[in-house]
């Protein structure tokens, strides 16, 4: 089994939390992909990432603090066929989970851009909001990263770790 495979594995058994007593230098937050970024950031970060949740829940696990906060969010928010309806609803709920992130995190945030449908709103929000930003190749889904290996490694250069 590949290693992204084996992510994605450990991502559909549902909720990761991985940490130690001790206080990380970040917290992952977030989705599906929070839950490989946490994994490939083990020993580095503390994660509490969910499969599957919206952008509200994902800004409900981040907690104040020194740490950075790497979040992934909005790719659950807006599944392949919304409707306009629906998408006008999403981006409000994305929107006020990026501020709550925000708020809590302070200037220690780091945003993971989505693949899909969500990544103009996301990109748009943090560049107006001087928030950072970190990308990735996807995968063949089209949703998940390539390599989360990768991904980490970008990760750890953006926030010094």
């Amino acid at each position: 089994m590949t290693k992204n495979a084996a992510l994605l594995v450990a991502g559909v058994l549902g909720s990761i939390w991985i940490g130690s007593s001790a206080q990380a230098a970040c917290m992952v937050v977030g989705d599906s992909i929070g839950v490989g970024i946490g994994m490939a950031l083990k020993g580095v970060c503390s994660t509490s990432a969910k499969v599957g949740i919206s952008s509200s829940a994902v800004a409900d696990r981040v907690r104040s603090g020194g740490h950075w906060t790497v979040a992934s969010l909005g790719s659950n928010d807006f599944p392949r066929g919304i409707h306009p309806a629906q998408r006008a609803q999403s981006e409000m709920r994305v929107r006020g989970a990026l501020a709550s992130i925000s708020a809590r995190a302070g200037d220690r945030l780091l945003l993971v851009l989505p693949a899909n449908g969500a990544r103009g709103l996301v990109q748009s929000w943090a560049a107006s909001n001087g928030v950072r930003t970190v990308s990735f190749a996807p995968g063949p889904d089209g949703i998940h990263p390539r390599n989360y290996a990768v991904l980490g490694r970008e990760i750890r250069g953006r926030i010094g770790e």
